[in-house]
């Protein structure tokens, strides 16, 4: 089916790298903002 030579894993694999990373970026940030939406604000 698929032939994987080496400029096919050259290719390929940066760029799943690349979305993995930025995936892992935007769950990192939604989950910081729902730890910070859910804090309680500080009382004078």
């Amino acid at each position: 089916m698929f032939g994987l030579d080496v400029y096919s894993v050259e290719v390929l694999l940066p760029s799943v790298v690349g979305v993995l990373a930025m995936a892992s970026v935007m769950v990192w940030g939604f989950v910081r903002v729902c730890n910070l939406i859910n804090q309680e604000p500080p009382r004078d």
